[in-house]
């Protein structure tokens, strides 16, 4: 395929896109709406085929010097009795890589470097306005009056998505909230006091408890930092004086208050935390379609994976290997996005379902779900 491709976000998927068409020797461009990248949100988890997609592009070593492996879990209640106790998972480490736990902007800096070592353009403070498709390219306007054209444009602008907007506009899948709410935060280890040593160790935890479930986890070996995040099943959407336009002291202190008659020490790990990040969630219906004309959707702009499923960033990342393969193994761009639709479908699908694995910790079919080793045969030869 020649001619440059656009990509319209910086995130995960669309900076690992880049790096994905340039083994192909396909020129691409990115046009990141943020004015730079820096020391912003939370954490996330990766799983196995995530992993593989990371050491594709020879990042294999830079990820376990800033990520934790999640290989040591303990499940509990309130009253910190484990969950789960009677369950042994037999699978050696070398059979199945681990999950990680990183932080976001850790992976993006890592993505990033790499971007710059190989000489791809990346243009920031570009917000998409609009695109047109004429015979042979597609023409593509920013907000700020800048323009540019290429054979095929990639979203990977995230959940809201301004490419898919455009693509397939209202009233065809429209954000809708999900039914959950959630807040990311990360703490510095020295304001954990007596505290510390039981969030630092090497095991990570998770509360489950009513209505919601908590994560807390190391997510670097050697950084004084630890990551947590709380998912609550909300059926109605809270009013946006109650949260959004809450001050974040005042919900940091709500917050930390339920947890007053916990045994483990959550509350002091919420009243210190340093980045205290929360959100309504909100998600698309399962897409049925990937593209259309010359523009194709990848990660978040796609799937909106539930934060339950923990396999958003997993999902964009094999989105990136597999579009820039179609790209690479097809001349027509046509026949590239509908094999990537076509054999990557039933991947997504599972994914969607696996996200009521924590909303009530039973399976009633296992066929139906995505499990930590699929997808491990992503792979960048040719087939």
């Amino acid at each position: 395929m020649g001619e440059k491709v656009i990509i319209v976000g910086g995130g995960i998927a669309g900076l690992s896109m880049s790096l994905f068409l340039k083994k192909a020797n396909i020129e691409s461009v990115i046009y990141e709406q943020a004015p730079a990248f820096g020391k912003v949100g939370g954490h996330f988890v990766i799983h196995p085929s995530g992993l593989q997609v990371l050491e594709e592009l020879g990042l294999g070593e830079a990820i376990e010097k800033n990520s934790h492996k999640l290989i040591d879990f303990k499940v509990m209640d309130k009253e910190g009795n484990s969950l789960f106790e009677e369950i042994e998972v037999d699978i050696e480490e070398e059979e199945m890589p681990p999950l990680i736990n990183i932080a976001r902007f850790h992976l993006i800096d890592i993505l990033y470097q790499k971007v710059l070592q190989e000489g791809i353009e990346i243009n920031f403070g570009k917000r998409l306005k609009s695109f047109k498709e004429e015979t042979d390219y597609i023409n593509v306007y920013f907000e700020d009056g800048t323009e540019t054209k290429g054979k095929v444009l990639i979203g990977a602008d995230g959940v809201r998505s301004r490419t898919r907007s455009i693509l397939f506009p209202f009233p065809n899948y429209p954000l809708k909230y999900s039914g959950k709410w959630a807040v990311y935060g990360m703490v510095d280890t020295n304001k954990l006091g007596e505290h510390e040593e039981f969030f630092t160790s090497e095991q990570s935890l998770m509360y489950f408890h009513d209505n919601f479930n908590f994560f807390v986890s190391k997510h670097h070996p050697t950084d004084k930092e630890i990551s947590w995040s709380i998912i609550v099943n909300e059926e109605r959407k809270i009013p946006k004086k109650d949260f959004e336009e809450k001050s974040i002291e005042d919900f940091k202190v709500d917050l930390a208050n339920q947890f007053k008659d916990w045994d483990a020490p959550i509350k002091h790990l919420i009243e210190n935390t340093d980045d205290f990040i929360p959100k309504q969630l909100f998600r698309i219906d399962l897409m049925t379609q990937y593209s259309k004309g010359r523009v194709a959707l990848i990660g978040d702009a796609l799937h909106t994976a539930d934060p339950n499923a923990g396999m958003g960033t997993t999902l964009g990342l094999e989105d990136a290997l597999y579009l820039s393969k179609m790209l690479r193994d097809h001349v027509d761009h046509e026949d590239a996005f509908y094999f990537y639709e076509y054999d990557r479908k039933a991947r997504a699908e599972k994914v969607f379902k696996s996200a009521s694995i924590l909303d009530n910790l039973q399976m009633e079919n296992f066929d139906d779900y995505a499990f930590f080793g699929e997808g491990l045969n992503v792979s960048w030869e040719k087939v």
